[in-house]
């Protein structure tokens, strides 16, 4: 009783004052803004409902059980040489914030990083590259029961022409990610690639790709089908057949992709699908949305970049279970949340965030 009436005397004084209460509403304001605002936007997205749980009225343990992954991409973490401080504080704020959002709002199992998790990363001397990723795992940081794991990008290593021994082995053991990355959980298969590995002139780590995705392929045909996670999209021509709400812009949809550079060459993309049947195949790097199907029906979505300096609606893509329901979660110019069933993939919800 003593306190509450205190509390009341303090509350009080602050409303009389001009200047204290213009700092509590700013204060407030701040607040709501910058923590509270992320949560209610990811309130609007959840996980989609399974294969086996969509044909049954009840949920089995088996739907309960299901894995729960989530995948972000090209998040960019600026280095010395380009952007404003001022900038790089505040969208790397933004990241963080929405990450952590979330991940404590959808407790995945496993999330994956598809690339370019640094923007300079190709450029960085040891000392740099280590102060990055020390940046990035706190950042990216996530509870003991969820695993993590990171794809290179190009601006983690260079692409091929200048990608050098020492920067992969580098980001390799820092980062526990070969070129070549078989990971299990809940009996669902990862393949997680090194695009850059993928060029196919027979330098030692492209022929050290190729032998590992070989020896793979004769392990994973004695098991079941696989989930690819990697940099590049697979070969296509443009972003022409691509109409995810968070796709190109028209004024690039038809820019012809450079094999190599935008996106895997025809050799290295059917050197992946035929060895590996994958399920499902997610990437990054362009920095826009796609989901189109390949041949042999097999669904690839494109994560567009995780960075707000990159584009004004971030996104990441949640996958349920070995079935591939999928939900995407996407900041759009639509209002209110969205839902639109994908041939293949189950359900997929795009959720409009507000400005940040």
């Amino acid at each position: 009783m003593h306190f509450s009436r205190k509390l009341r005397k303090f509350l009080l004084f602050i409303l009389a004052n001009r200047v204290l209460r213009s700092a509590l509403i700013i204060a407030c304001f701040a607040f709501y803004s910058e923590v509270i605002n992320y949560f209610l936007v990811l309130l609007h997205c959840t996980w989609p409902p399974s294969q086996s749980e969509s044909n049954s009225s009840e949920s089995s343990p088996t739907v309960k059980n299901d894995l729960k992954a989530m995948f972000i991409a090209d998040t960019h973490l600026l280095g010395f040489r380009q952007g404003h401080w001022l900038d790089k504080l505040r969208r790397e704020w933004q990241m963080k914030q929405a990450f952590q959002a979330a991940v404590l709002m959808h407790n995945p199992d496993i999330v994956f990083v598809l690339g370019d998790l640094f923007d300079e990363g190709k450029w960085c001397d040891d000392d740099e590259f280590y102060y990055h990723a020390s940046r990035f795992r706190s950042m990216f940081a996530v509870p003991k029961e969820t695993d993590l794991y990171v794809v290179a990008g190009n601006h983690d290593e260079g692409f091929h022409y200048m990608m050098t021994g020492h920067k992969h082995k580098r980001f390799q053991d820092e980062f526990h990610s070969p070129s070549v990355h078989l990971v299990s959980k809940k009996d669902v298969k990862f393949v997680l690639i090194n695009s850059m590995a993928m060029e196919g002139d027979g330098c030692r780590i492209c022929a050290e790709a190729e032998r590992d995705l070989h020896n793979l392929s004769k392990h994973l045909k004695a098991l079941q089908s696989c989930h690819i996670e990697q940099h590049f999209p697979m070969y296509r021509r443009s972003d022409a057949d691509c109409h995810t709400l968070d796709s190109a812009p028209e004024s690039e949809k038809y820019a012809v992709f450079r094999e190599k550079y935008d996106c895997l060459d025809q050799r290295s993309t059917n050197l992946l699908l035929s060895l590996l049947e994958p399920r499902l195949v997610v990437t990054g790097h362009t920095h826009h949305g796609c989901f189109r199907t390949l041949p042999g029906g097999i669904p690839e979505w494109t994560v567009s970049s995780f960075s707000w300096r990159n584009r004004d609606n971030p996104t990441f893509l949640m996958v349920l279970g070995r079935d591939v329901s999928t939900a995407y979660a996407s900041r759009t110019d639509q209002e209110g949340p969205v839902a639109q069933d994908t041939p293949g993939t189950g359900t997929a919800a795009r959720v409009r965030q507000q400005e940040q």
